[in-house]
This record gives C-alpha cells, structure tokens and sequence, in this order.
C-alpha cells in the first residue's frame, strides 16, 4: 500500500504543477470566512484526490473512513496540508462526529464527502446537516471538473486528473441549516441541489 500511496502522492504533485487550473467563486468563500470564521466544504466522493491539491492551502480537517481505504487517502492528503479526523457513518461515525464538531468549535473547517464512503453515488447522508445545524455554521458546496482525467475501478468512479489538463473548480453558494430544524430529510435534497447546481457551473465554465 506504501508504494501505491508514494506514486499517488508524487502524480498529485507533478498533476498539479503542470494542470492549468482556477478556483472560481472566491467571494463565497470569502464570505463565509469573514461572517462566519469557518464552514463545512461539501463534495462529493469522487472529488478527494484532485481537490487534495487545489484546496491545500485552506488547512482543512477531513472527514476520513477508518477504512484501510480511508489510510491509504489520508497517506496521500497529510502531505498536502490537511488534517483528519478518521471515522465514518458505519464505522466510529458517533464518535468522529463529536469530534469534527469539537474542531468547527476552534473555529476551523472541516472538508466532508457526504455520499462517503460508500455511496449511494452523490446523495447526501445526514452527518453533516446535523454538523451544520450544532455548529452553526455554513455548508460550502465544492467541486471540479477536468478536460483529460483517468477513471478508478471504484464504486464511485474516482477522478485522477491527467498531467497538463486544463480544469475549473468552484465554490458554491452557502447554505445555512436553521438550528430549530428538527426533520433534516428535506434539507438532505436541498444540499443535493445547492451541490447540483455548482456542477452545471463548473461544467459550464469549463465548455466556455
């Protein structure tokens, strides 16, 4: 596992010096840090490896399986400036969320793929409205897309960006979760839809 985290970890680095890459939306995260002190980043599973790098300079914590997948991403990510709390919904999920939301509480942000760690494919599970609404603080969905990018046999299809594409990512628009929301099934699909329509973006400025 050790030379396959290695080779990962050094293809991000060299992927990420040659792509040609911008982070659109800026002011949303301005914004959330100026009003807020910290957020909740939201993307989708397939999204980690190459989000590794384009956020690497935000000092995020991640929500990361306790899996001996959840290692080998996390071997790849401490090298890139992130933190991790290690749990999920099925394994240590209770306790991993007392603990993310001990770090929002420093006021530091925390990066969740809600349709982690096995699905179902981009559909948001409860964690992290519940994270929101004790916290207080704002959802900030993310996302990316490439031109030239490898597929993983994985149930979620991960995206390995090639090396001199050219990709946009994008912060989406913040949601907010009322803290006397007792039923969190609905906001489940207006997360879905916040995410949804930051992915059109992306797209579009990509074909643009």
């Amino acid at each position: 596992m050790q030379l396959g985290v290695g080779l990962f970890r050094q293809l991000l680095r060299f992927t990420g010096v040659t792509a040609q890459v911008s982070r659109d939306n800026e002011a949303a995260l301005h914004q959330v840090l100026r009003e807020d002190g910290a957020f909740l980043l939201s993307t989708w599973h397939e999204n980690i490896y190459f989000s590794t790098w384009m956020l690497r300079d935000l000092g995020l914590t991640a929500l990361i399986s306790s899996s001996r997948d959840g290692e080998a991403i996390y071997g790849v990510m401490r090298h890139f400036n992130f933190e991790a709390v290690r749990g999920s919904s099925t394994r240590g999920g209770a306790l991993a969320l007392r603990e993310m939301l001990q770090v929002l509480e420093r006021k530091r942000s925390v990066a969740i793929t809600p349709d982690g760690p096995t699905g179902p494919l981009h559909q948001v599970q409860s964690g992290i409205l519940l994270l929101a609404k004790k916290s207080g603080l704002p959802i900030l969905p993310w996302h990316y897309e490439v031109r030239d990018l490898w597929r993983l046999k994985s149930w979620d299809s991960h995206k390995i960006p090639k090396p001199f594409t050219l990709g946009v990512g994008r912060f989406g628009t913040p949601l907010h979760i009322p803290p006397g929301v007792r039923d969190l099934t609905e906001w489940q699909g207006v997360l879905e839809e916040r995410m949804e329509e930051n992915v059109q973006e992306v797209r579009s400025r990509l074909q643009g």
